[in-house]
């Protein structure tokens, strides 16, 4: 009788979307404006008067709801951001270590379980703008100072990569505590040490590093050199990606040339890296052009007869169709009779006669060996000489391809405490022992929507472990090129770390008011305001 009571004053049956739905609503009406959480999607800009490269937010799809809930939309987090914090550091490789600064973002998401389900899925979403791009890397927060990146990608040109996230729930402190109460001080150490790994693998990290004004700084440009650059710009990226040129090769030196620039401009430190890209692209097409070659000469030399047969069959082919037009002028000029071969006297006559001779006789198929058959009489000679490897048509060159803060802090932030400080308050405040700390983690299975051309449509396309794998390595790659190998920092980068925790409740939305007589919006309320 209360089921269908409160499920007539409310018009439906409330699910958890709906719940989840009203404490976004009920946000606006609990929290000043200056405390307000705030969607998690922010614009990747060098300032705020260059136009955006693109976007990063992680956004839910609301399961189990109608309406305009079905799509997705950026999850409200309560953040704290730093402006300017000390040099972090992350390994590109086993020798190799990459320090970055920039902006920091501490943001705390609480989400909501009734009966095992959220009602929500998470999904890292990236998207860059065309002719922009932007490096992603997802991982971990492991020290102070250290950020452990497990994947990473290359956004440009309007791609749009969704990454689906899985949430995985750690027992409450007093569960924690309950359980290890019966074991020994070694078994208990052992459980504190791992859930200690557990707390900080709460700590989901996103790093976003732009290009274009760490491209400049490897090369030696000035400022916004390469913002209007587009095809220098993504021909640089090519060579660093694809053909790994060292940065030296490519930067722009005071001392080379005909004479040194005491004082050089910044056109003329774009001009002389557009030359040495220029010089690059036609020293890539040479060494095209000289593996084609190669590859021709050895298929000469496997089978040195290869040429022969080709130029004897178009021979023969060619043949095959001037004697049938001779054979019918000679039938029209003759009519029926035919004139012996060795009666006719004159090279007109005797040519139309020995034509129809030639096309009738059978022709022997090539030996095995490669070999063109001895006995075959010598076809016509063709009006154009048939291409040597030498005369190879030129290989077209490589195109590339067209493909608000809250709580400002200064200074470095130990985030591997938060977890702790955390744990501690829920053990203190969690009187209904309901509030679990929550892992964030990558799904297998990724999806990108991409352009291969400016005019192109947008494909779809699924990422597996394999091709997660290929865009990691191409990332570290450009990463390496960038830095010369860790030699300078990143500059222009902003680190986005996001902690959750999950209000669960054994039973339904409608079964915990009901049996329980317990109002889950009031057991949210105070962590909300805590």
């Amino acid at each position: 009788m209360l089921r269908k009571q409160l499920a007539a004053a409310i018009g439906k049956e409330v699910t958890p979307a709906d719940f989840a739905a009203y404490m976004r609503f009920h946000y606006r009406k609990l929290f000043h404006e200056a405390f307000l959480p705030k969607p998690l999607c922010f614009s990747v800009r060098r300032s705020e008067t260059h136009s955006p490269e693109g976007t990063l937010s992680i956004e839910e799809e609301v399961v189990g709801a109608g309406g305009d809930s079905n799509i997705k939309s950026p999850i409200v987090t309560m953040v704290a951001s730093a402006a300017e914090s000390a040099p972090m550091s992350f390994p590109l490789s086993a020798s190799t270590n990459v320090t970055f600064a920039g902006e920091r973002h501490l943001h705390a998401w609480l989400s909501h379980q009734f009966s095992g389900e959220s009602g929500c899925q998470l999904s890292l979403v990236t998207r860059a703008r065309q002719f922009s791009s932007m490096l992603v890397l997802i991982g971990r927060v492991s020290s102070a100072t250290t950020f452990d990146p497990k994947y990473a990608a290359i956004i440009q040109n309007k791609d749009e990569l969704t990454i689906p996230l899985n949430l995985s729930t750690i027992p409450t402190p007093k569960e924690f505590k309950d359980a290890i109460e019966s074991l020994s001080p070694e078994q208990q150490a052992f459980a504190k040490a791992f859930r200690a790994m557990q707390l900080e693998s709460t700590l989901f990290g996103v790093l976003v590093v732009q290009i274009k004004p760490q491209l400049e700084q490897v090369l030696n440009l000035a400022d916004d050199s390469l913002t209007k650059e587009i095809k220098l710009t993504q021909d640089l990226m090519q060579l660093f990606i694809k053909y790994q040129i060292p940065s030296d090769l490519l930067s722009f030196d005071a001392s080379s040339g005909e004479a040194d620039l005491v004082n050089p401009t910044a056109a003329e430190r774009l001009d002389q890296v557009k030359g040495h890209v220029r010089a690059m692209h036609e020293m890539i097409e040479k060494a095209k052009q000289e593996e084609i070659q190669e590859r021709q000469q050895e298929v000469l030399y496997h089978d040195p007869f290869a040429d022969e047969q080709k130029e004897y069959k178009q021979s023969h082919a060619k043949g095959a169709v001037r004697g049938a037009a001779m054979k019918s002028r000679q039938a029209l000029s003759i009519g029926s009779r035919m004139v012996p071969q060795s009666a006719m006297v004159g090279g007109m006559v005797a040519e139309a006669c020995a034509a129809p001779v030639l096309c009738s006789m059978p022709v022997p198929a090539p030996p095995p060996g490669g070999a063109p058959p001895p006995a075959a009489p010598a076809p016509p000679a063709p009006a154009q000489p048939s291409p040597t490897p030498t005369q190879t048509p030129p290989h077209p060159s490589q195109v590339a391809d067209q493909a608000g803060s809250v709580g400002a802090t200064s200074g470095t932030r130990d985030y591997t405490q938060v977890p702790l400080q955390m744990d501690q308050q829920f053990e203190k405040l969690d009187t209904d022992n309901s509030l679990r700390p929550t892992i964030i983690n990558p799904a297998d299975r990724w999806t990108k929507q991409s352009q291969k051309a400016l005019l192109a449509k947008a494909e779809t396309s699924y990422l597996s472990k394999t091709e997660q794998k290929q865009e990691r390595e191409a990332a570290f790659d450009l990463l390496d090129a960038l830095t010369k190998s860790g030699a300078l920092p990143l500059t222009h980068a902003s680190l986005h770390v996001v902690i959750a925790a999950t209000h669960c409740f054994d039973k339904t939305v409608t079964e915990t008011v009901i049996q329980n007589n317990v109002n889950p919006i009031a057991k949210v309320e105070p962590w909300l305001q805590r």
